[in-house]
């Protein structure tokens, strides 16, 4: 990405980046859900056989899946550039610093942290809740479907537990945000947004051989 413009150290454009990666975040989450969504139907096409071949709705879950894991790196890697671009710019005056919007940019900030907690949580359910799906599915046609999907319980409440770790997260960030800006200089706890990302994008990474390969 080429930028134009000159850039400033400003606590607002901390604050708007760290937004624009937990929204990265939470369109992938619901990329990988509707993938589980057109697994699920295609798991319904098998056992009812409506359609000889189900490959159209296999490829489509694959498909939404991939794109999961390419906007999850697409964020990571924009966020560390947007971070660098930043940290290159000039300083701020202290006037910007006592600016109220500054605190309201924290407090959606925080919001934004919330949204993320609760679309990981409500996935989290979801995929719990597949394995279910799939075993009464078994008994109902008294059939074996096959793959994995006997490890997705486990799966789901580790993502339920993310959930409730970006909540966790997400408040103590609030905390620490308000009080870099009370001390006049804030700036992005880099580590901890890339360390953040890495946990979800390892997870959706699992859960792409162990959800995609259940038939």
């Amino acid at each position: 990405m080429r930028y134009k413009l000159p850039s400033a150290k400003d606590a607002r454009i901390y604050m708007s980046l760290e937004r624009t990666y937990l929204g990265y975040i939470r369109f992938s989450v619901y990329m990988f859900s509707f993938s589980i969504f057109i697994k699920k139907l295609e798991t319904l096409i098998f056992l009812y056989k409506v359609a000889e071949h189900s490959s159209l709705y296999d490829a489509m879950a694959k498909i939404s899946a991939l794109i999961s894991l390419v906007v999850l790196t697409s964020g990571l890697i924009n966020f560390h550039k947007n971070v660098k671009y930043i940290e290159g710019g000039i300083e701020v005056s202290s006037k910007e610093t006592t600016d109220p919007r500054i605190y309201m940019a924290a407090e959606r900030t925080y919001l934004a942290w919330i949204r993320t907690a609760i679309a990981l949580i409500v996935f989290g359910f979801v995929i719990e809740k597949f394995e279910f799906f799939l075993i009464q599915l078994e008994k109902l046609f008294h059939t074996q479907i096959g793959g994995h999907h006997s490890d997705l319980v486990g799966i789901g409440i580790f993502i339920i537990l993310i959930g409730l770790l970006t909540l966790v997260l997400g408040m103590v960030n609030f905390h620490r945000t308000v009080a870099k800006v009370d001390k006049g200089l804030y700036r992005t706890h880099v580590m901890l947004y890339k360390l953040y990302g890495a946990v979800v994008f390892v997870s959706c990474l699992v859960l792409t051989f162990y959800v995609l390969r259940i038939i």
